[in-house]
């Protein structure tokens, strides 16, 4: 009896354990990340269907057992499994993955994942874009992306950034890359009119496999934006405001200006202008000093605002913003604003067969643009007048316009450029109005389970208005007055309207056997854009009378002159692209993958015979961390070795926009008009065309390898390149006897970029419980650019004329052909150049140039910075940097001209030049005989290799017990600068710059910004 009562008693006690075991219990807790509560989390039961989400607090509640595992997920953060044990709360920490989207990548017309993408490419996300103070989201980017050379070489608030992708792809044609947004392939490369904080993404493909579906565009590389848009999930709205607001200041130079004592102690010494009429009392006793650059530059403010909100629902979301945007220029009369307006709506049916989305972007800006930099015309760009104006000249000169064209004309030369140009600041006014709409649609319906068709359509609308006037009367429009002409000045009122359309037609198939998956689409696909112009000039305005960009004021042409008579013109350009091409994906056992494509582009803009054209690529990739013999390796997460080959296309073989070169077409011998051409007749005038002519074609390989190690604390990869451009649009030598000795058409010759590049992110630390993170990241290049197969001029191509440039086979594009300076010649004070056999000489000729080998395009570029977050506080650095580029300072060329003298400010320097008595000096004598050489000589070749900190965060994130109980769901705030320091050896504003030479343009500022970030 006692035996059975035993035996009934373990029995209950076993059943009691094992019910308490798997008995499911209520487990609570709260998700956070970089300090703060994170809410929308998903919380899920690793192996089930059951799960929730974290509410707005970042709390959860989930029915789990002992010994189940929790799984906690959110966009843009490292999922974390916990398992549940006795207790019954659980707390998680999750940490941000790297600023570089990991989970999908851009691959052609797809998106795929990153494990299966065989593809070169590199992204960011809205994180490291958004809440930077640049009008032009491009600027962002600079230093973030290896292998992608992006330049803000002006500081004109919301200017074009120039972009090269793996190096200069073209000698005549142009190099920007392609920008698709939104699915758009639009070619449209303005970005002032884009809110930066609308885009969640922005990628840059590079190698052949990710380019080659765009045909014969994608030469030069790449650029995919992805707007912002709305999640799936429960009904739901929330809200988000950002603003900013900022001051600029300019960078100085190093350059050492001569003040106004210094200046008229050097004149004295010269024998020219001012202080040649001085004695050493009257120059102690000068009291004017004019800082000329104070006056034309300001320091500049910023502001902005941004609005949005989401909408969630189970099967339709939409994004919808409202931004605004104000930056003035540090130059006075330059700056810009812009309105923004985006929704996004994406849905879904029912049983997910049909999925839709439909983008829409409107902006609005008004920008003040600076006129004529880098050029000659002294009294019109106020750059020259801040740098150049001579200090002993007084502001109190200015009386009026009047005043300064009569002190124009009793001075020597132009001593009165700084005068000229503070009337221009009173006297003149542009302004570029911008209308930008941008309409995304990307349907898609699943004819079955493995078919799907789809269509994309798109259409952009930029209207640009451009208004600038010449005032009646200023200095400017009497300077150039006629005999017998009463009233002066101009107005001009350019309108523009750009219409660019996109239609995508796209059948896709997937199917998985076994171990093999397929996935094949062939598309079609139609590219059209229009522009349009009017052009409008009035000559003669009513001084009393006129307003800018009204018509007020116009003189009314008379029967005796021709002095007000408008001057009009109208202009309209089209392209048209139609594309056929497929793809297929293939992969096996998620350890090998093959990508191959074709496209077949036909295009408007070469002759019938010669539109047509194919593009091909093929890439493979092996996950060599899912083979058997690496299960022992276990400190390695990812290691994918991928690689890809093939061809894609320029057909902008004419530089400038993407109307450059369609009319007069570059196939056609064009006919006009010329007067005086035999015995004071008329005749005509021909440029030759080349009827066989195409785009320029770019075949391109690729490998790289992919890893993530350590728990992904490392994650990184490596890619070396090689990327020849051939059929090149160059002039080529032909019998004279064809009426000319040159034709410029596609050539044998080609141009070679070969490189490698690198990109590193490191957890330094990564502690979740005590919530803290130090990611270390760096990213850099090398390219190496060469050319061959010029036929023209023995193999050789020189450009300009002092200094003079030359591309010759075996040598890099554009490297300066100069004299090579010595130094002074202490006997006379005299230039010394080094002639063809090393021997200086005063008098060097043309057979003395030779090439330096040196670019302006860098051979080394990229950036390195960190990130670090520790209880809600959180700091960021990026530092970019450019090695072994080399670029002509003639600013600093001026200051060291004696012909300036009398006219302009000189350096300080030049009161050390070179006489009888100081003969060991580096600045040669004033009246040295043969001073005009050095503009054909590298004495001003600077290295302008440079380290900058491009921008540096420090901010704190509200912890979330200090919001409860209040409508806000998270609020952080943000000290921020831009440009903060320069490591260099350049002495001008600003070592970066896409130029081969500087000549008085708008520096870049050094912007320092407070924003604050709101959720609710």
């Amino acid at each position: 009896m006692r035996s059975k009562f035993k035996w009934i008693f373990t029995l209950l006690v076993a059943f009691t354990m094992q019910f308490s075991f798997a008995q499911q219990k209520t487990v609570t807790g709260t998700v956070t990340s970089d300090g703060a509560k994170l809410p929308g989390a998903t919380v899920s039961i690793s192996g089930t269907q059951q799960g929730t989400q974290t509410d707005e607090n970042g709390k959860f509640s989930i029915k789990a057992a002992q010994g189940d595992v929790l799984e906690v997920s959110f966009l843009g953060k490292d999922t974390k499994t916990v398992k549940i044990g006795a207790g019954n709360v659980v707390n998680v920490v999750l940490s941000t993955t790297n600023n570089v989207i990991q989970d999908v990548v851009v691959q052609g017309y797809r998106t795929v994942t990153k494990k299966s993408a065989v593809t070169a490419d590199a992204s960011v996300s809205a994180k490291t874009i958004e809440n930077r103070p640049n009008a032009n989201a491009m600027n962002t980017l600079q230093g973030q992306l290896a292998g992608v050379n992006i330049t803000a070489s002006t500081g004109q608030p919301g200017a074009k950034s120039s972009v090269v992708i793996r190096g200069i792809g073209s000698i005549n044609g142009n190099t920007d890359p392609l920008y698709v947004i939104d699915g758009f392939p639009s070619n449209s490369d303005s970005f002032r009119t884009i809110n930066s904080n609308d885009i969640e993404s922005i990628a840059v493909l590079k190698d052949a496999a990710a380019t080659s579906e765009y045909g014969n565009r994608g030469s030069n590389g790449v650029i995919v934006v992805k707007t912002k848009k709305a999640k799936f999930g429960d009904a739901k709205t929330s809200f988000r405001y950002s603003s900013q607001y900022g001051v600029g200041y300019m960078q100085l130079p190093k350059y050492t200006y001569a003040n106004a004592k210094e200046l008229l102690k050097i004149e004295q010494n010269f024998g020219a202008g001012l202080g040649a009429t001085l004695t050493d009392a009257e120059i102690a006793a000068y009291g004017v000093d004019t800082d000329w650059v104070d006056y034309f530059f300001r320091p500049s403010t910023s502001k902005s605002h941004n609005l949005s909100v989401e909408n969630s629902n189970k099967n339709i979301a939409s994004f919808t913003s409202l931004g605004y945007f104000d930056q003035d220029g540090i130059l006075e009369s330059t700056g810009i604003k812009r309105f923004n307006l985006r929704n996004n709506i994406n849905g879904k049916s029912a049983n997910e067969k049909f999925k839709y989305q439909i983008n829409t972007g409107i902006g609005f800006s008004k920008n003040a643009q600076a006129t004529n930099l880098g050029e000659g015309a002294i009294n019109r760009n106020y750059v020259t007048g801040a740098f150049l104006g001579a200090p002993y000249v007084s502001t109190d000169v200015y009386q009026g316009s009047q005043s300064a064209l009569d002190y124009y004309n009793n001075t020597p030369g132009l001593l009165a450029t700084p005068i000229m140009l503070m009337d221009k600041l009173q006297t003149y006014t542009n302004l570029t109005d911008e209308i930008r709409v941008d309409v995304a649609t990307d349907f898609a319906y699943s004819l079955t389970k493995n078919l799907t068709f789809r269509s994309r359509l798109n259409g952009q609308l930029l209207n640009t208005r451009f208004n600038q006037a010449e005032f009646p009367n200023s200095f400017n429009a009497l300077l150039f007055q006629a005999a017998g002409q009463t009233f002066t000045g101009f107005e001009d009122i350019q309108s523009r309207r750009e219409f660019l359309f996109n239609n995508l037609w796209q059948v896709a198939y997937n199917k998985q056997i076994g171990n093999h998956t397929f996935n094949i689409s062939a598309n079609a696909e139609y590219n059209n854009s229009r522009f349009q112009s009017n052009n409008f000039r009035q000559r003669g305005l009513i001084a009393g009378v006129f307003v800018p960009d009204t018509g007020a004021g116009y003189a009314a042409d008379t029967g005796t002159n021709d002095f007000y008579v408008p001057q009009i013109s109208a202009g309209q350009l089209r392209n048209d692209l139609i594309s056929y091409f497929g793809s297929v994906d293939y992969d096996f056992s998620k350890k090998y993958g093959m990508v191959a494509s074709i496209r077949r582009d036909g295009t408007s803009r070469f002759i019938e015979s010669k539109q047509w054209g194919n593009f091909w690529s093929v890439g493979g990739r092996w996950n060599i961390d899912e083979e058997a013999f690496m299960d022992n390796a276990k400190f390695i997460d990812v290691l994918k070795l991928r690689g890809s080959y093939g061809t894609v296309g320029n057909q902008r073989i004419v530089d400038g926009t993407i109307y450059a070169g369609i009319n007069p077409p570059a196939f056609a011998d064009i006919y006009s008009v010329a007067n005086n051409t035999y015995n004071g007749g008329t005749g005509y005038g021909i440029s030759f065309g080349f009827p066989e002519l195409q785009w320029e074609t770019t075949t391109q390989s690729n490998v790289g390898l992919d890893f993530e190690m350590f728990k992904t604390r490392l994650k990184g990869s490596f890619d070396v390149y090689n990327k020849v451009t051939s059929d090149l649009f160059l002039a080529a030598p032909v019998s004279a006897t064809a009426g000319t000795t040159s034709l410029t058409k596609n050539t044998d010759a080609s141009l070679t970029n070969k490189g490698v590049e690198l990109n590193l992110a490191y957890d330094l630390i990564r502690n979740q419980e005590k919530e803290i993170l130090l990611t270390i990241r760096a990213n850099g290049s090398y390219n190496d650019n060469t050319v061959d197969g010029i036929k023209a001029n023995n193999g050789v191509i020189f450009t300009g004329t002092g200094p003079t440039y030359i591309t010759e086979n075996g040598g890099s594009l554009d490297a300066p052909f100069v004299y090579h300076y010595l130094g002074v010649n202490p006997a006379n004070g005299n230039l010394l150049f080094e002639d063809k056999n090393g021997n200086p000489t005063e008098t060097p000729t043309a057979a003395d140039r030779k090439s330096t080998n040196k670019n302006y395009m860098p051979s080394y570029q990229g950036g390195f910075g960190f990130d670090f977050s520790y209880k809600g506080f959180f700091t960021s650095a990026l530092f970019t940097y450019a090695f072994d580029v080399w670029r002509f300072d003639i600013d600093l060329e001026n200051l060291y001209d004696p012909s300036n003298l009398g006219q302009f400010v000189v350096t300080n320097d030049m009161l050390n030049a070179w006489t009888p008595t100081n003969t060991n000096t580096q600045v040669p004598a004033l009246n040295a005989a043969n001073i005009g050489l050095d503009d054909d000589s590298d004495r001003f070749l600077r290295d302008a290799s440079y380290i900058r900190l491009r921008n540096v965060q420090v901010g704190y994130r509200m912890p979330s017990k200090f919001l409860k109980d209040t409508f806000i769901k998270d609020l952080s705030f943000t000290l921020q600068a831009e440009n903060v320091f320069n490591i260099t050896k350049w002495q001008g504003f600003d070592p970066e710059s896409d130029r081969s030479a500087d000549f008085y343009q708008y520096p870049t500022p050094r912007l320092f910004t407070f924003g604050l970030d709101v959720k609710f």
